[in-house]
């Protein structure tokens, strides 16, 4: 039975590849290099960053694409190796190196290398530590996080497509505003498709996705989107729906995961004289500085929206008559409106909402595109301006500048806003359960004590052992740190804040009822992100889901 649509599935490995991810120290002491190898030649087509200044591994990969003998994929993070001493001479040793895991030679070897510009790369040391990457047990998550650099989560999408698997994976989350491809995304199918099917693919899914996406309208140096092919299943003569469907959940994720965003934005724009216009229009707005701030503060702050519209529309040379623009935030009329609006309540509801939505008609044409960005944050400027201690292979380390680049005025309201829960939690216990997938560091649990909180720290445990525990030293709290972002609802969103009677079964273990209506709370948040544990305890924003009696 041929399916209509692409399925969202459980990640699986197509059939004839490998994904694995190591250690081969360009970071001080996390996974770095991810290596796809496949046991016979792909099919494989490439879009690159449209950047002048493109990287080693763009310069070396262009000539290689499209091809039909491709072996292996080798993404180094932790280092761009761009426009630094001997980029060139460490890119064909990559090359050399993981073609030779797969017994080829380097014109059937992909590369992919995403950090610090400017940084020598020590492809010796890479190179020595491939085999041990190549013996490591096949793993998506590790081939995932061994991409990533600032990203706070992995990013993955798979989906079933007329019998043969699409899998996805990318990394992005700063200098994002493509040009032809994201920071680094592969697609991996083992569809039969001819070439010249996956070259029109990768271009169409690429322009309507990864080309539709903006974090700080910054196009990187090292932009790659890859799509491979095994052909070890069915026939597939058209993969753009699947192609679609993967890059789409991988751009999205990038925007919303855009450096410090609180929000994922999501702009529309329908009526235009066509898509391309549509496009330019919705990235434009959805990129303006104005509007990210706006949105950032919560603050229906139409004017800006009609702002950038109306400056990409000029950049363009498009026309419009004012009497046919409309425009919606969070599906409410802001612009033409009868009576006064209630920015107010529209605040509230944005406040309430992890996704913030613009709709803009700006006349009767056939064209329509969505862009997605983000809003823009304190963080970003603070991510972006922490200075590096150390270069070379420890490039990561890094001085944190978080309270040094805050306003006398906004350090007042940091350490006032903490005070109030170092009063209230005081001599009180936490239990704080480390799953295995979720480490984090012991200067969070150091700081807990020195607060006066008494933390009981448990590793490896499931919720019902944590409840068991708190239970018999009478916490206040459950704090469980995971690999993901909270506790998702049916339609695998992340839930601020439930009950009891909201929460889902999975997480109704036994006790957990009683010690909730004992005045106890429940946090589940991602241990994989830089003092989320703080986060969630000290400031009102919080970054998990909290569970509550009701």
């Amino acid at each position: 039975m041929t399916d209509l649509l692409p399925i969202d599935v459980e990640p699986t490995l197509p059939l004839g590849v490998r994904l694995l991810g190591g250690h081969t120290g360009v970071k001080a002491n996390r996974l770095d290099t991810a290596l796809l190898i496949s046991d016979a030649p792909m099919r494989a087509v490439g879009t690159f960053t449209q950047n002048r200044c493109a990287a080693a591994c763009v310069l070396g990969n262009r000539p290689l694409l499209p091809s039909e003998k491709i072996r292996t994929l080798t993404v180094v993070s932790g280092n761009a190796n761009c426009y630094a001493a001997g980029d060139l001479e460490a890119d064909a040793m990559l090359r050399k190196a993981s073609a030779a895991l797969a017994v080829s030679s380097a014109d059937t070897a992909l590369t992919a290398t995403t950090g610090p510009i400017g940084v020598p790369l020590d492809a010796r040391k890479v190179a020595a530590a491939l085999p041990r990457v190549f013996r490591n047990t096949p793993s998506i998550v590790d081939f995932a996080d061994a991409m990533l650099t600032t990203d706070t989560v992995r990013k993955v999408a798979c989906v079933r497509w007329q019998g043969a698997t699409f899998l996805g994976i990318a990394k992005g989350s700063g200098m994002i505003h493509p040009d032809m491809a994201t920071m680094i995304a592969v697609c991996v199918t083992d569809a039969d498709i001819p070439l010249e099917a996956m070259q029109r693919a990768i271009s169409a899914a690429t322009s309507r996705t990864f080309n539709a996406i903006t974090v700080d309208r910054d196009t990187s140096t090292n932009d790659s989107a890859f799509f491979l092919s095994t052909a070890k299943g069915p026939a597939v003569a058209d993969p753009l729906p699947a192609l679609s469907a993967v890059f789409q959940q991988l751009a999205v994720a990038i925007a919303r995961d855009g450096e410090g965003a609180t929000r994922l934005c999501a702009v529309r724009v329908t009526g235009a004289p066509d898509e391309a216009c549509a496009r330019t229009s919705a990235r434009d707005v959805a990129g303006s500085d104005l509007v990210k701030s706006a949105l950032f503060a919560c603050d229906p702050n139409w004017g800006r929206i009609a702002a950038a519209l109306g400056a990409s529309l000029a950049r363009q040379g498009v026309n419009i008559d004012r009497a046919d623009v409309q425009i919606r935030l969070m599906n409410q009329p802001v612009f033409p409106i009868a009576g006064p609006l209630d920015k107010q309540a529209l605040s509230a509801t944005m406040r309430s909402s992890d996704t913030l939505t613009v709709d803009v008609q700006i006349g009767a044409g056939p064209g329509e595109a969505t862009a997605w960005g983000c809003d823009l944050t304190y963080d970003y400027v603070r991510i972006n301006a922490e200075a590096p201690i150390a270069y070379g292979q420890n490039a990561p380390v890094r001085a944190s500048l978080e309270m040094q680049t805050l306003t006398p005025v906004l350090k007042k309201g940091v350490l006032r806003e903490a005070l109030r829960y170092l009063h209230d939690f005081d001599r009180k216990t936490m239990v704080i359960a480390v799953q295995a997938e979720a480490p984090t560091t012991e200067d969070d649990f150091a700081l807990l004590r020195l607060t006066g909180i008494r933390p009981i720290v448990l590793r490896n445990v499931g919720v019902e052992t944590a409840v068991s525990v708190a239970r018999d030293n009478d916490a206040m709290k459950i704090v469980v740190l995971t690999a993901d972002d909270g506790i998702r609802d049916a339609d695998g969103a992340i839930v601020r804040e439930l009950t009891i009677e909201t929460l889902p079964d999975a997480w109704l273990v036994p006790g957990l009822a009683d010690f909730l209506r004992r005045g106890g709370t429940l946090h589940v948040l991602n241990g994989q992100v830089h003092a989320a544990l703080i986060e969630e305890l000290f400031t009102d924003r919080g970054i998990g889901s909290m569970v509550i009696a009701g």
